[in-house]
């Protein structure tokens, strides 16, 4: 008996097409009668189905296919396990000769636990629901198999993450595995979380193009780190020729980012285009002023005008081309707000939202790909919006290190505000918790992002704000 891991990506809401994708790898020529073919939880549907959001036609019709799988395979003499929604619940469907039973299996946070015992195969095997990020309590065993599927959902993105446990050690894991494998294949390659970012990342980037029919991206350059970043990430999935990348500057824009743009994009392989905004922004400027009245802010309006007329161009321009357009932000500055709605937050899909800027400095000193790709300058200037003249980030926010260090308290560790205050000292924690509570209603126009922690920002529930000030506040 051979046990086959069949981690793959499945396609979204066709259960026949899966169906006969597994069927089909179950007649392959090195599956043998008796053999044992693992299966994900999104095999069925392409997605982790939770029963309680599972319409409950659905439910019929994922038993009526698990039959015609049965059906289908049942000369093969393979025997097929898989996490499925069923009528009755989750389970582990159990495929043999024809037949369609169930495996007892324990239910444990991020997924389903099934024993040897119950199976009676030499290993334990856990079906993983959570995505990456997620919590996911992963039974030990001294012999355990970790099933995990591909796939990309509202945000969320599975990796394939799947391994192998022999005699109490790490014996093989995979990554976006791209065929079948057995415990006896692979390798350990210990990843750190920089290198399972940039993976996550990658395949929600390539997952989400496929999915929504786009070949092309649309990336606007600072000549700044998280640009670089998206557009690095971009060309590590696309290839530099389906990457269009524009650099935009305003009267603000100083040489050295030019620079730096011009220097990236060389790395890259990848042209640069340019276009003068200001044109425009005098224009709109001139426009609007017979209705300012004396008292306004135009200060501000100007630094956000142009934010939004290089949305404005981005969009246009992928309209045009029908490509996809990568917002660039960071989960730092979307905490806080320090971003411009309908301006540097345009795009289809944020693959930044949930990675702090000071841990992407630290990506690209461990991720080989951007290390050897981003200019060295990029890494060493100071952060800069360059919509006024000499601005820096923090002239508006606290360093990107202090500032990550209550944003990881607040959000990853959990602590309230009285916590925060007494680790941080009152006056940055207030600080810092009024900009997170005033940037709401921009959390919750966020363009999608890609989760890659259990508390992402955008569209938290209200009531992960209340108690995070002092009462007299």
């Amino acid at each position: 008996m051979t046990i086959y891991i069949h981690a793959l990506a499945f396609r979204k809401d066709d259960p026949e097409r899966n169906v006969r994708a597994i069927a089909q790898s179950a007649r392959a020529k090195s599956m043998k009668a008796g053999d044992v073919m693992l299966l994900p939880f999104q095999a069925l549907t392409g997605t982790v189905q939770s029963y309680w959001q599972c319409a409950e036609h659905n439910r019929v019709r994922n038993e009526q296919w698990l039959e015609k799988l049965a059906s289908y395979t049942k000369a093969t003499g393979v025997r097929i396990l898989l996490p499925a929604v069923l009528s009755e619940g989750v389970g582990v469907v159990d495929i043999q000769d024809g037949h369609l039973g169930t495996v007892a299996a324990v239910a444990t946070e991020g997924g389903l636990w099934m024993k040897a015992t119950e199976s009676g195969l030499d290993y334990d095997v856990f079906f993983r629901s959570a995505a990456f990020g997620e919590p996911c309590d992963i039974p030990s065993a001294s012999n355990l198999i970790v099933v995990d599927g591909q796939g990309f959902n509202e945000g969320r993105v599975y990796l394939g993450a799947s391994k192998v446990v022999k005699s109490g050690r790490m014996r093989a894991n995979f990554l976006l595995p791209q065929a079948p494998f057995t415990p006896q294949e692979g390798s350990v390659a210990w990843l750190d979380d920089h290198h399972l970012r940039f993976a996550a990342m990658q395949a929600s980037l390539r997952f989400y193009m496929a999915e929504c029919g786009f070949e092309r991206v649309t990336i606007g350059l600072s000549g700044g780190l998280d640009s670089a970043v998206v557009c690095a990430v971009a060309v590590s999935v696309l290839g530099a020729d389906k990457v269009n990348a524009y650099v935009l500057p305003s009267q603000f824009t100083s040489d050295e980012s030019r620079r730096d743009a011009q220097a990236l994009a060389d790395n890259l392989g990848i042209k640069l285009h340019e276009i003068d905004i200001m044109p425009t922004v005098t224009t709109v400027n001139d426009c609007l002023q017979p209705s300012i009245p004396y008292w306004a802010d135009q200060s501000l309006m100007y630094e956000n005008l142009q934010a939004r007329v290089r949305g404005l161009m981005l969009m246009s321009l992928s309209n045009a081309d029908g490509s996809l357009v990568i917002n660039t932000g960071n989960k730092s500055e979307l905490a806080v707000g320090y971003c411009t709605l309908y301006g540097d937050m345009v795009g289809g899909i944020a693959l930044l939202a949930d990675v702090y800027k000071s841990d992407l400095y630290r990506m690209c000193e461990s991720v080989a790909w951007l290390r050897e790709r981003i200019p060295a300058n990029i890494l060493k200037k100071a952060p800069t919006a360059e919509l006024r003249s000499n601005q820096k980030d923090e002239d508006s926010l606290p360093s990107y290190e202090t500032l990550d260090a209550v944003l990881k308290d607040l959000f990853e560790g959990g602590m309230n505000g009285k916590q925060l205050r007494k680790k941080h000292g009152s006056a940055l924690a207030v600080r810092v918790c009024k900009l997170v509570m005033r940037a709401r209603f921009k959390h919750l126009q966020a363009p999608m992002g890609v989760i890659m922690s259990p508390v992402p920002v955008k569209a938290l529930p209200i009531s992960f704000y209340e108690g995070l000030l002092p009462k007299e506040l």
